[in-house]
């Protein structure tokens, strides 16, 4: 494991992947959406698929509009009560999602160390919100910062989430660790705007570039990113980096 050479003052964690994982079922998601939506006319392969796309689009975002977009591209009338179908999805969404063992301890420990955090993270703002309010560590952060919030609308690796971070954080880039399992998003953004960046692989495994698909951990790796394989091997390279 190789470190970087400049000493952190800061941190900025992923959500979805780094410090909790969704543990339910977004096909069965994606299932009972289809339902509430009575879209049933609809091959679920081409409604799954949609409904994805349109989540990882970069911009403002909450559920109800990606399902608005969806209808669109379905050419289907949306139903009179679309803003509770996705209020009632977010709800399903947010009680599955669970802390990976070890990351509250980590950020109570960084907390009472001083250490300054943000997290940084993808998706529609209301489900990213209340994922967070459901796994209850947003009060560690000093910035968080997702990608659907009208006021961030950018999606990592876009250089505008990494300024609003450091901005937030008060810190300049080179002074920042980036902790995130999507090679391209978390890592390769944080490394073009000057950020250190860690690569999570829980179980061996990180997300690609595109979409988040998990997969063996690449060849092409950047020189000198560190690769820590659990929260537990996580601790004591952050100690080492914020140490230095």
């Amino acid at each position: 494991m190789r470190y970087p050479a400049a000493m952190a003052r800061a941190i900025c964690f992923d959500l979805d992947g780094t410090l909790a994982r969704f543990t339910g079922d977004f096909g069965a998601l994606a299932a009972l959406l289809r339902s509430e939506l009575m879209l049933h006319m609809c091959d679920m392969n081409t409604f799954a698929a949609t409904l994805q796309s349109e989540i990882r689009r970069d911009g403002a975002l909450t559920l109800g509009t990606v399902l608005r977009r969806v209808l669109e591209r379905l050419e289907q009338r949306p139903p009179a009560d679309l803003e509770q179908v996705a209020r009632d999805a977010v709800g399903t969404y947010a009680a599955d999602v669970k802390l990976y063992p070890g990351a509250r301890e980590l950020l109570e420990e960084l907390d009472a160390m001083g250490v300054k955090m943000a997290l940084l993270t993808n998706g529609p703002y209301d489900m990213q919100k209340a994922a967070l309010a459901a796994v209850g560590i947003e009060r560690y952060f000093r910035v968080v910062l997702v990608s659907g919030d009208r006021d961030v609308a950018a999606r990592k690796p876009a250089p505008r989430i990494f300024s609003l971070a450091c901005a937030g954080l008060q810190t300049v880039p080179e002074e920042v660790v980036m902790v995130g399992d999507n090679l391209g998003a978390d890592v390769g953004g944080a490394l073009d705007y000057g950020l250190q960046a860690v690569l999570m692989a829980h179980g061996g495994q990180a997300n690609d570039a595109a979409g988040g698909v998990p997969g063996d951990l690449p060849d092409d790796l950047p020189s000198g990113v560190p690769v820590v394989r659990s929260i537990e091997e996580l601790r004591p390279l952050l100690m080492e980096l914020l140490s230095d």
